[in-house]
């Protein structure tokens, strides 16, 4: 009959996992604090009018961003330079890119100088009007007292 006989060396105890999730999300959470949301570039040099109340839009998904600079002309849609004439082919083709479920939550927002002429603020909102976004918001800076 055979003896058992220990093991002259010691086992390695099993690794201790109960702390790794908590690592896991730790990491996960400190990625998503130092991550910078991509934003639409500003190309264009532009004025804001002032107003005494302004109000930050809290949500930022689906926007869509048409900025209008010293040069009226050239307007910045999101991240390129259009021409008037061509707005409404690229907010077609920008609302196509979109869920069909979500087009009702489509935002416009615009960044408009302040010396720019009325009636080209009005052929942007007629374009916006066609294509049925109709939720739109003015970019403005704070007047300070």
């Amino acid at each position: 009959m055979s003896r058992f006989r220990p093991s002259k060396y010691k086992t390695v105890p099993l690794l201790n996992t109960s702390a790794l999730p908590d690592m896991v999300f730790t990491l996960l959470f400190f990625f998503m604090i130092v991550t910078h949301i991509r934003t639409v570039p500003v190309m264009t040099q532009f004025e804001l009018p002032t107003s005494k109340t302004l109000q930050k839009l809290e949500e930022r998904s689906l926007l869509l961003y048409v900025m209008v600079g010293k040069d009226p002309h050239q307007i910045q849609f999101n991240s390129e330079f259009i021409d008037l004439t061509s707005l409404p082919e690229h907010l077609q083709a920008w609302k196509d890119s979109i869920d069909p479920d979500e087009r009702g939550e489509m935002t416009a927002v615009l960044k408009i100088d302040k010396n720019t002429p009325m009636h080209i603020v009005h052929q942007i909102k007629r374009c916006l009007r066609e294509e049925k976004i109709l939720t739109l918001h003015y970019s403005g800076v704070k007047l300070t007292s």
